[in-house]
């Protein structure tokens, strides 16, 4: 029996171990891990600070695991102004001990989500890693906030040559500018289906569209004004108060309202909603009925659109599809590429419902074939097969 026991102890001793080995940490957008990961890496990672506190890639790593959770654990009831607290009290205390180190000037560039003030800690984050690749994205965003263009693309290059972007996401993005007619507005909201256009545009494909990421413009008064002005769209007026700050009621007026404002655009540029950012419903709420979907995006129209006649052109002839079923090819991030692939299942499903309608069976059945590859090994996977079952 005391064998037994000391067997057990060592096993859950390794078992332990095992589970709370640090481990570099990603943002959500490159890798989606479990909250209770993540909090066993902040055991593991606050474990490594206390037997070197001088080393600024245990405190980088201790930070992002916090990042990630305060984002995503549903569980933690504190408030955000606890959350972001706590956080700022750990880079306060990150600068006690590598005040002089990339990591922690970088750490407090992103702690301030974009605030200008904060500029000369990324400025001093680049002079010491010039060759780091943890700031990239920061730095795209530089550019394109202050509107030089040839930075954003100069820094999007340096992340493709620097491995960080994932192959599938590009096609993915490929496709949703494929579908956009000409000099559109796309709108987005994350990191997916942002710095991969931008890439993309870097090397010449679709520089005609003007993706306008709407975090950075809920966000940023002098770059929103400066973006409107080039697009002929009126000045976004915020009821602010007294003291010039903008109000929670201000950024949900701005979410609630801002696809119709960038349709009033002078120059008669089309809007679109990207996928990716309409399952925010805070900014289609207000207009459902005046968005059609194209394919991979939703086209804002106060007219009524043919929009199955679109998705029929954009998969037929604008889309590259062949990546769904045939990638040959290793990615940087295969789970949020089936996350983001989910996207095709709502228009290519109405696309096999117009081909059975007109009698099309070839294409109904290529259409098909896409389906289950990209439905695969997903959480879809059933009901797409369920679909096909019950419309045989």
């Amino acid at each position: 029996m005391n064998r037994i026991i000391i067997l057990f102890t060592l096993a859950l001793f390794f078992i332990t171990a095992r589970a709370q080995k640090a481990e570099k940490i990603y943002g959500n957008a490159r890798q989606k891990k479990s909250i209770a990961y993540y909090k066993q890496q902040a055991i593991a990672w606050k474990n490594e600070i206390d037997k070197n506190p001088k080393d600024p890639n245990n405190w980088y790593n201790y930070y992002y695991v916090y990042r990630n959770l305060s984002f995503n654990d549903t569980t933690d009831t504190r408030s955000p102004d606890e959350k972001h607290t706590f956080i700022v009290k750990l880079v306060d205390e990150m600068g006690k001990h590598v005040p002089e180190s990339y990591e922690y000037n970088l750490c407090k560039w992103m702690l301030g989500g974009m605030d200008m003030k904060l500029l000369p800690y990324l400025k001093k984050a680049v002079a010491l890693g010039p060759e780091r690749t943890e700031h990239l994205d920061y730095m795209i965003n530089i550019g394109e906030t202050e509107r030089v263009i040839k930075d954003r693309d100069y820094y999007s290059i340096k992340k493709y040559e620097a491995g960080l972007f994932s192959t599938g996401i590009i096609n993915y993005n490929y496709n949703v500018l494929a579908g956009l007619e000409k000099n559109a507005i796309l709108l987005t909201e994350g990191d997916n289906d942002t710095y991969p256009v931008w890439y993309l545009q870097a090397i010449g494909i679709r520089k005609d569209v003007t993706l306008i990421n709407l975090s950075l413009l809920g966000g940023l008064d002098e770059y929103r004004n400066k973006l409107l002005s080039e697009l002929g769209v009126e000045k976004w007026v915020s009821a602010q108060e007294p003291d010039g700050i903008p109000t929670q009621a201000d950024y949900e007026r701005f979410q609630t309202n801002i696809v119709k404002h960038m349709a009033a655009n002078k120059k008669k540029y089309p809007v679109y909603v990207a996928l990716t950012a309409a399952c925010n419903e805070k900014y289609l709420k207000t207009i459902m009925e005046n968005l059609y979907l194209t394919g991979l995006s939703y086209l804002y129209s106060e007219k009524n659109v043919d929009n199955i006649a679109l998705i029929k052109r954009n998969v037929e002839q604008e889309y590259a599809l062949d990546y769904l079923d045939k990638s040959f090819y290793q990615d940087l991030s295969p789970d949020m590429v089936k996350i983001i692939n989910g996207n095709y299942i709502i228009p290519f499903l109405k696309l096999y419902d117009h081909y059975v309608l007109s009698g099309d069976q070839k294409r109904a059945e290529w259409l098909k074939t896409k389906l289950l590859a990209l439905s695969k090994d997903t959480e879809n996977e059933a009901q797409v097969k369920s679909y096909f079952n019950t419309t045989r």
